[in-house]
């Protein structure tokens, strides 16, 4: 092997060259705090509010209820603080389940998709004795990639009158988003799962739901998000979302290609080898496998060596191999340590502006899981 092959997508999608560029372009701008009056700051706000129209468009949305923030967790725990009584899913990601600190949990089948029937059910006896209702359940899995029935998700939970809170960070890019045709009230999303700088995210208040704010201070974001924002990250957000937006239709064909290329010759080599939701409809980057009797830790460190960098389940755990909370939800107990999660790159666009990876390499790969 000649270089290190990256496939951690789903973790962090490297900074797109034209992103690159226009942060380049912004360092020569001067000053940029969009909260000055005077031209420099004028300058910043405009950027800031290109970007917001850039994001809108890819979504759906009206610019105006964007709201920028340091990370999709923050965004996640900004508006779940707003509420008492939270519905989730098993499977969300732990920014959800531990902000929310929820105990009614909508569980899912063996294929990682909600279990529609128990959240209809959960939700009519919870709004006999609850007024104001907050349904989060994620569009796109972080380790399955499983694609969650959001329409049904939506028309369940509005029979009941509840407010349904969308954690899109790992759909955006991979699938299409269109909140006009959708009764979503919020949705969080993550700027470096598109290839924009990490340290930015967005909260999207459909609802114009009051929020109470958690930062406090000078009254950026209208209010919601004290604190100078971070011109350079919103930027590089906008134009990432701008080059995913000119795409004519999510283009994942190479992507999928390599994908079912890689499991066929995993499937060969080791049949043993468990896929996690490839029964589901999911997205066409992703795959989380496990063998039955080798630790995923083990399995990440062989791949590591041997110039693949790949993930055990979520990577948003400092560093720490743990138990896939996904997996065990999935009814795998006994294989939620032994996970691993290999992501492409989210659609053909960035995986032509990283670079092809060759089905040799894959053959490798295939070699060493062989090998474990």
């Amino acid at each position: 092997m000649n270089r290190q092959i990256y496939l951690d997508y789903n973790a962090t999608v490297p900074l797109l060259e034209k992103v690159k560029k226009s942060l380049i372009d912004s360092f020569d701008y001067g000053p940029l705090n969009a909260s000055s009056v005077h031209y420099h700051g004028r300058k910043g706000k405009n950027l800031l509010e290109n970007a917001k129209l850039n994001i809108a468009k890819l979504i759906n949305t009206n610019s105006e209820n964007i709201i920028f923030t340091g990370s999709a967790t923050e965004a996640i725990n900004l508006l779940l603080s707003n509420f008492n009584t939270i519905v989730v899913s098993s499977i969300e990601h732990l920014a959800v389940l531990s902000s929310s600190k929820s105990k009614l949990i909508v569980p899912v089948d063996k294929n990682g998709v909600v279990d529609l029937n128990y959240m209809e059910t959960l939700l009519k006896n919870v709004s006999k004795n609850e007024k104001e209702i907050l349904l989060s359940v994620m569009w796109v899995n972080n380790e399955t990639g499983v694609i969650q029935p959001i329409r049904e998700v939506v028309n369940i939970a509005k029979k009941f009158g509840c407010l349904v809170h969308c954690d899109a960070a790992q759909a955006l890019g991979k699938i299409e988003i269109n909140l006009n045709e959708l009764d979503i009230d919020f949705l969080t999303l993550s700027g470096h799962k598109i290839g924009a700088p990490t340290g930015i995210g967005a909260l999207i208040n459909n609802n114009k739901f009051n929020l109470t704010p958690q930062i406090l201070g000078g009254g950026q974001e209208k209010g919601m998000r004290a604190g100078t924002e971070n011109i350079f990250g919103i930027r590089g957000f906008g134009e990432a979302a701008l080059i995913m937006s000119e795409m004519p239709i999510i283009n994942d064909k190479k992507v999928k290609c390599l994908r079912d290329y890689l499991i066929n010759k995993i499937k060969k080599v080791r049949p043993e080898t468990i896929f996690f939701g490839q029964k589901s409809n999911t997205v066409s980057n992703t795959i989380l496998m496990a063998l039955p009797d080798i630790p995923g830790d083990l399995a990440l460190m062989k791949l590591d060596l041997a110039s693949f960098s790949v993930s055990s389940g979520s990577a948003c755990s400092s560093g720490k191999i743990n138990k896939s909370h996904v997996v065990s939800a999935m009814g795998y107990d006994n294989l939620a340590f032994n996970s691993i999660r290999l992501s492409f790159p989210p659609n053909d666009t960035i995986l032509e502006s990283e670079g092809l990876i060759t089905t040799e390499e894959l053959d490798t790969l295939a070699e060493c899981w062989f090998d474990l």
